[in-house]
Protein backbone atom coordinates (compact mmCIF):
# COMPACT_ATOMS: atom_id res chain seq x y z
CA UNK A 1 0.00 0.00 0.00
CA UNK A 2 1.29 3.64 -0.50
CA UNK A 3 0.47 6.72 1.75
CA UNK A 4 0.49 10.05 0.58
CA UNK A 5 1.30 13.02 2.80
CA UNK A 6 1.30 16.83 3.16
CA UNK A 7 0.67 19.14 5.57
CA UNK A 8 0.48 22.94 5.92
CA UNK A 9 -1.22 23.88 3.04
CA UNK A 10 -3.11 27.00 4.84
CA UNK A 11 -5.99 27.32 2.65
CA UNK A 12 -7.24 30.06 4.95
CA UNK A 13 -4.37 32.39 3.52
CA UNK A 14 -5.28 33.50 -0.23
CA UNK A 15 -2.12 33.25 -1.73
CA UNK A 16 -1.71 29.73 -0.46
CA UNK A 17 -5.32 28.82 -1.48
CA UNK A 18 -4.58 30.17 -5.23
CA UNK A 19 -1.49 27.96 -5.51
CA UNK A 20 -3.04 24.87 -4.35
CA UNK A 21 -5.85 25.97 -6.70
CA UNK A 22 -3.24 25.99 -9.38
CA UNK A 23 -1.13 22.98 -8.28
CA UNK A 24 -3.78 20.64 -6.89
CA UNK A 25 -2.23 17.40 -4.62
CA UNK A 26 -1.62 14.75 -6.84
CA UNK A 27 -2.93 11.81 -6.13
CA UNK A 28 -0.42 8.90 -5.90
CA UNK A 29 -1.38 7.28 -2.67
CA UNK A 30 -4.05 4.73 -1.44
CA UNK A 31 -4.45 6.58 2.12
CA UNK A 32 -3.85 10.75 2.03
CA UNK A 33 -2.53 11.92 5.89
CA UNK A 34 -3.17 15.64 6.00
CA UNK A 35 -0.99 16.22 8.84
CA UNK A 36 -2.31 19.98 10.15
CA UNK A 37 -2.51 23.68 9.55
CA UNK A 38 -4.78 22.51 6.32
CA UNK A 39 -7.10 25.39 7.17
CA UNK A 40 -9.55 26.71 9.25
CA UNK A 41 -12.13 23.91 11.27
CA UNK A 42 -14.74 26.83 10.34
CA UNK A 43 -14.07 26.93 6.81
CA UNK A 44 -13.76 23.08 6.50
CA UNK A 45 -17.34 22.94 6.13
CA UNK A 46 -18.76 26.43 5.25
CA UNK A 47 -16.69 27.51 2.55
CA UNK A 48 -16.81 26.63 -1.10
CA UNK A 49 -12.91 26.26 -1.69
CA UNK A 50 -12.54 23.46 1.43
CA UNK A 51 -15.94 21.90 0.26
CA UNK A 52 -14.65 21.38 -3.07
CA UNK A 53 -11.13 20.95 -2.12
CA UNK A 54 -12.03 17.99 0.46
CA UNK A 55 -15.12 16.35 -2.16
CA UNK A 56 -12.29 16.14 -5.03
CA UNK A 57 -10.44 14.56 -2.27
CA UNK A 58 -12.68 12.03 -1.47
CA UNK A 59 -12.89 10.79 -4.90
CA UNK A 60 -8.65 10.40 -5.01
CA UNK A 61 -8.11 8.29 -2.30
CA UNK A 62 -9.66 5.82 -0.53
CA UNK A 63 -9.25 6.99 2.54
CA UNK A 64 -8.08 10.59 4.17
CA UNK A 65 -7.51 11.63 7.26
CA UNK A 66 -6.59 14.76 9.08
CA UNK A 67 -6.13 15.59 11.91
CA UNK A 68 -5.78 19.54 13.71
CA UNK A 69 -3.07 21.52 13.72
CA UNK A 70 -2.74 24.88 15.36
CA UNK A 71 -4.05 26.94 13.01
CA UNK A 72 -7.46 25.19 12.22
CA UNK A 73 -8.31 26.55 15.76
CA UNK A 74 -7.34 30.36 15.17
CA UNK A 75 -10.85 32.30 15.62
CA UNK A 76 -11.95 28.79 15.24
CA UNK A 77 -13.90 25.47 17.07
CA UNK A 78 -13.15 25.25 20.46
CA UNK A 79 -9.93 22.91 21.07
CA UNK A 80 -11.59 21.16 23.26
CA UNK A 81 -13.50 19.56 20.88
CA UNK A 82 -9.97 17.56 21.37
CA UNK A 83 -11.15 16.09 24.90
CA UNK A 84 -11.85 12.80 23.65
CA UNK A 85 -10.51 10.67 20.67
CA UNK A 86 -11.58 12.50 17.19
CA UNK A 87 -12.70 10.45 14.21
CA UNK A 88 -15.57 13.05 12.65
CA UNK A 89 -16.64 12.45 8.89
CA UNK A 90 -16.60 15.18 6.61
CA UNK A 91 -17.12 13.84 4.01
CA UNK A 92 -17.60 10.04 2.49
CA UNK A 93 -13.97 8.47 3.13
CA UNK A 94 -12.29 12.13 4.47
CA UNK A 95 -12.09 12.34 8.40
CA UNK A 96 -11.10 14.45 10.86
CA UNK A 97 -9.29 12.76 13.53
CA UNK A 98 -7.10 13.15 16.68
CA UNK A 99 -5.43 10.92 18.88
CA UNK A 100 -6.52 7.79 17.00
CA UNK A 101 -5.02 4.37 15.82
CA UNK A 102 -6.23 3.12 12.48
CA UNK A 103 -5.12 -0.13 10.30
CA UNK A 104 -4.98 0.45 7.34
CA UNK A 105 -4.15 -2.62 5.34
CA UNK A 106 -0.89 -4.15 7.06
CA UNK A 107 -0.10 -0.51 8.43
CA UNK A 108 -0.62 0.62 11.70
CA UNK A 109 -1.36 4.80 11.23
CA UNK A 110 -1.21 6.51 15.10
CA UNK A 111 -2.60 10.41 14.27
CA UNK A 112 -2.17 13.20 16.58
CA UNK A 113 -1.44 16.63 16.91
CA UNK A 114 0.96 16.11 19.54
CA UNK A 115 0.73 19.85 20.87
CA UNK A 116 4.27 20.49 22.99
CA UNK A 117 5.28 20.86 26.17
CA UNK A 118 5.77 24.70 27.92
CA UNK A 119 7.83 24.89 31.20
CA UNK A 120 6.80 26.98 33.71
CA UNK A 121 9.99 29.06 33.08
CA UNK A 122 8.81 29.45 29.48
CA UNK A 123 5.23 30.12 29.74
CA UNK A 124 5.76 34.20 29.67
CA UNK A 125 7.52 34.39 26.85
CA UNK A 126 5.65 31.22 24.94
CA UNK A 127 2.64 33.25 26.19
CA UNK A 128 3.25 36.49 24.59
CA UNK A 129 5.61 35.28 21.67
CA UNK A 130 3.03 32.85 19.88
CA UNK A 131 -0.41 33.75 18.81
CA UNK A 132 -2.01 30.86 19.68
CA UNK A 133 -2.29 32.05 23.28
CA UNK A 134 -4.10 34.85 21.36
CA UNK A 135 -6.82 33.37 18.97
CA UNK A 136 -7.10 29.60 20.47
CA UNK A 137 -10.13 28.94 23.06
CA UNK A 138 -10.29 26.26 25.41
CA UNK A 139 -13.52 25.43 27.01
CA UNK A 140 -14.52 29.15 25.90
CA UNK A 141 -11.79 30.80 27.43
CA UNK A 142 -7.82 31.83 25.94
CA UNK A 143 -5.56 29.27 26.29
CA UNK A 144 -2.99 29.41 28.40
CA UNK A 145 0.53 27.47 28.00
CA UNK A 146 -0.36 25.70 31.35
CA UNK A 147 -3.76 24.74 30.07
CA UNK A 148 -2.07 24.04 26.65
CA UNK A 149 0.42 21.80 28.33
CA UNK A 150 -1.92 20.37 30.56
CA UNK A 151 -5.08 19.40 28.50
CA UNK A 152 -4.02 19.11 24.95
CA UNK A 153 0.05 17.89 25.37
CA UNK A 154 -0.03 15.39 27.67
CA UNK A 155 -3.16 13.67 26.81
CA UNK A 156 -1.47 13.53 22.99
CA UNK A 157 1.53 12.07 24.52
CA UNK A 158 -0.59 9.58 27.01
CA UNK A 159 -2.02 8.25 23.89
CA UNK A 160 1.17 7.71 21.77
CA UNK A 161 2.83 6.24 24.70
CA UNK A 162 0.41 3.95 25.12
CA UNK A 163 -0.12 2.63 21.32
CA UNK A 164 3.31 2.40 20.61
CA UNK A 165 3.46 -0.08 23.39
CA UNK A 166 0.80 -2.72 21.98
CA UNK A 167 2.67 -4.86 19.63
CA UNK A 168 2.15 -4.52 15.75
CA UNK A 169 2.86 -7.44 13.31
CA UNK A 170 3.31 -5.08 10.06
CA UNK A 171 4.63 -1.51 9.75
CA UNK A 172 4.07 1.41 12.10
CA UNK A 173 3.43 5.33 10.91
CA UNK A 174 3.31 8.00 13.39
CA UNK A 175 2.43 11.25 11.98
CA UNK A 176 2.04 14.44 14.22
CA UNK A 177 1.69 17.89 13.45
CA UNK A 178 4.21 19.61 15.88
CA UNK A 179 7.94 18.36 15.81
CA UNK A 180 8.68 15.47 17.72
CA UNK A 181 12.15 15.82 18.14
CA UNK A 182 14.53 18.51 18.29
CA UNK A 183 16.71 17.12 15.73
CA UNK A 184 12.96 18.18 13.58
CA UNK A 185 14.19 21.93 13.92
CA UNK A 186 15.32 24.00 11.22
CA UNK A 187 18.81 25.50 11.64
CA UNK A 188 16.72 29.15 11.12
CA UNK A 189 15.17 27.98 14.34
CA UNK A 190 17.36 26.75 16.62
CA UNK A 191 17.77 28.22 19.63
CA UNK A 192 14.49 30.34 19.14
CA UNK A 193 12.70 31.31 23.01
CA UNK A 194 9.17 30.15 21.17
CA UNK A 195 10.75 26.42 20.61
CA UNK A 196 9.07 24.83 23.15
CA UNK A 197 5.66 26.00 21.45
CA UNK A 198 6.57 24.04 18.18
CA UNK A 199 9.27 21.22 19.11
CA UNK A 200 8.66 18.03 21.52
CA UNK A 201 12.12 16.29 22.58
CA UNK A 202 10.88 12.48 22.83
CA UNK A 203 14.07 10.81 21.12
CA UNK A 204 13.66 8.60 24.16
CA UNK A 205 10.95 7.73 22.68
CA UNK A 206 11.64 6.85 19.44
CA UNK A 207 14.38 4.62 20.24
CA UNK A 208 12.37 2.80 23.13
CA UNK A 209 9.34 2.23 20.30
CA UNK A 210 11.43 2.54 16.84
CA UNK A 211 8.07 3.16 14.39
CA UNK A 212 8.68 2.86 11.21
CA UNK A 213 8.15 6.31 10.06
CA UNK A 214 7.14 9.10 11.65
CA UNK A 215 5.78 12.38 9.29
CA UNK A 216 6.03 15.70 11.15
CA UNK A 217 4.80 19.28 10.12
CA UNK A 218 4.22 22.76 12.01
CA UNK A 219 7.99 24.05 11.59
CA UNK A 220 7.62 25.58 7.73
CA UNK A 221 11.06 23.58 7.62
CA UNK A 222 11.41 21.22 5.94
CA UNK A 223 14.53 19.03 6.72
CA UNK A 224 16.29 16.46 4.68
CA UNK A 225 15.06 12.79 6.02
CA UNK A 226 16.79 10.62 8.88
CA UNK A 227 16.81 8.60 11.11
CA UNK A 228 16.61 7.75 14.87
CA UNK A 229 17.40 4.42 14.85
CA UNK A 230 15.18 2.26 12.63
CA UNK A 231 12.70 5.31 12.62
CA UNK A 232 12.61 7.34 9.48
CA UNK A 233 11.51 11.12 10.54
CA UNK A 234 9.83 12.61 7.36
CA UNK A 235 8.40 15.92 6.37
CA UNK A 236 6.55 17.21 3.65
CA UNK A 237 5.31 21.28 4.81
CA UNK A 238 4.03 23.35 1.97
CA UNK A 239 4.08 26.61 4.50
CA UNK A 240 3.02 30.06 3.42
CA UNK A 241 3.66 31.01 -0.10
CA UNK A 242 3.95 34.35 -2.10
CA UNK A 243 5.98 36.78 -0.21
CA UNK A 244 7.40 34.43 2.52
CA UNK A 245 7.94 31.61 -0.08
CA UNK A 246 8.15 29.18 2.47
CA UNK A 247 7.84 25.78 -0.02
CA UNK A 248 11.11 25.19 -0.22
CA UNK A 249 11.58 21.05 -0.03
CA UNK A 250 7.67 20.74 -0.74
CA UNK A 251 7.12 17.70 -2.84
CA UNK A 252 4.09 16.84 -4.52
CA UNK A 253 3.37 14.16 -4.41
CA UNK A 254 5.53 12.83 -1.57
CA UNK A 255 4.30 8.95 -0.75
CA UNK A 256 5.31 6.10 1.63
CA UNK A 257 5.20 2.75 0.09
CA UNK A 258 4.72 -0.21 2.82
Amino acid sequence: MTIQYVSDLHLEMKSNALYIQDNPIIPAGDVLILGGDITSLSYATTRKLEKDFFKKLSTQFAQVYWFPGNHEFYNSRDASLLDAPLREELHKNVWLVNNVAITHGPARLLLSTLWTEIDQLNERAVGFGMLDFQVITYRGKRITPAVYTRELHRPSLAFLRTELAKPHDGPTVVATHHLPSLQCVHPRHKGSSLQQGFANDLDDLIWDAQPDYWLYGHSHGNRPPFQIGKTQLLSNMLGYVGDYAEQDGYMNPATLVL
